[in-house]
């Protein structure tokens, strides 16, 4: 079984440290807006705290071994999935932006991987 624990925006993730440095947490989910309804738009905060959890595993791992997985949700989209992806998010959750694309399921996963690979939205 995997453990995971979940932060909103008004959450520091200097709160979490000391239940992440018991090395029991395999998952940190950064929510990037306001849980409880989606098609919110990304929370700009959310960015820093998954560049700070990022420096915070890679130090860890090297001195304890700890190692866990950043998941970002909330507000992705062709425009936030690389700037996240950048700040070290391993997974994504992604919702209106592939449930309300014009052109359907398909193509807005298409757009999605374009826009993470190349930081530019696809047309």
């Amino acid at each position: 079984m995997k453990c995971g624990v979940s932060i909103n925006p008004d959450t520091s993730i200097s709160d979490i440290y000391p239940l992440l440095e018991t090395g029991l947490v395999d998952l940190v989910d950064i929510l990037a807006v306001e849980p409880g309804f989606g098609g919110q738009k990304f929370n700009p905060v959310s960015e820093q705290k998954i560049k700070d959890l990022r420096q915070w595993r890679q130090e860890q791992h090297s001195k304890n071994g700890i190692d866990l997985q950043i998941l970002v949700d909330g507000g992705i989209n062709a425009k936030t999935i690389r700037r996240v992806v950048q700040a070290g998010a391993d997974i994504c959750v992604v919702g209106t932006a592939i449930f309300q694309h014009k052109d359907g399921f398909s193509a807005a996963l298409k757009k999605l991987m374009d826009s993470r690979n190349t930081g530019q939205e696809q047309k």
